[in-house]
């Protein structure tokens, strides 16, 4: 309920015009072809990148507790990562397979190539992001109005999707198997992640600037200032 009544803040241009960007990234998603293990995958190796990338902004820290934290980041990645191969190995076989072996398939089947350019995608992203952070009045604040609320929503809509993989996925490609259409489980779960990630986005679209602002100046939860 009060997810619902934070929404109730975003105009509706916003949402609006939150949704035609995020259709374009599903309509992006299922022409890429990209199996949605492996799409978690990158987005699991982009919020690495991103972490990696903020150090600089935060020295006060020291480079151990940085690395400390990009070591826990990466545990719960995997952590999440595991789950969410077995949710849509559950997705695309149910009961009638092996999940996990289902789930691995999906990583197997995309090219090197393909996971390579993505990867370098993102790290051109984000060294666009660090030289216009940098060359701001505030580096932190234009840093994390640009990627770290971005980056933890990623996350957040990560964590979630591993519950709506085994929840709503299934029964989702089951409902049309009765009605005797076949769906792919990527295509399924690929449009349930732009959603679950567009809410994500309304929600973040409601912090104030003050709001951004406190969390560029100690986005640690471990520290205060």
């Amino acid at each position: 309920m009060k997810a619902i009544e934070t929404l109730r803040l975003v105009s509706p241009r916003a949402a609006a015009q939150l949704a035609l960007s995020y259709i374009v990234l599903l309509v992006g998603c299922l022409l890429g072809r990209f199996p949605y293990v492996v799409l978690q995958a990158l987005l699991a190796a982009e919020l690495v990148l991103l972490t990696l990338a903020t150090i600089p902004f935060y020295p006060e820290r020291g480079i151990l507790t940085h690395l400390f934290d990009l070591l826990k980041l990466t545990g719960c990645l995997a952590f999440v990562l595991f789950f969410l191969v077995i949710s849509y190995g559950v997705a695309s076989e149910g009961d009638n397979g092996n999940a996990l072996a289902a789930g691995v398939r999906g990583l197997r089947d995309t090219p090197p190539s393909a996971m390579g350019w993505a990867l370098a995608y993102f790290a051109v992203q984000l060294a666009v992001s660090l030289w216009q952070a940098w060359h701001s009045q505030n580096p932190r604040a234009a840093w994390a109005r640009s990627n770290l609320g971005q980056g933890g929503a990623t996350f957040v809509s990560m964590f979630l999707m591993v519950f709506v993989g085994f929840f709503f996925a299934r029964p989702i490609v089951m409902g049309f198997s009765m009605l005797g259409i076949a769906v792919d489980a990527n295509i399924v779960l690929a449009t349930l992640m732009v959603i679950v990630r567009y809410f994500m986005a309304l929600v973040l679209s409601t912090m104030s600037a003050s709001e951004v602002d406190q969390i560029a100046a100690n986005p640690y939860v471990d520290r205060a200032h």
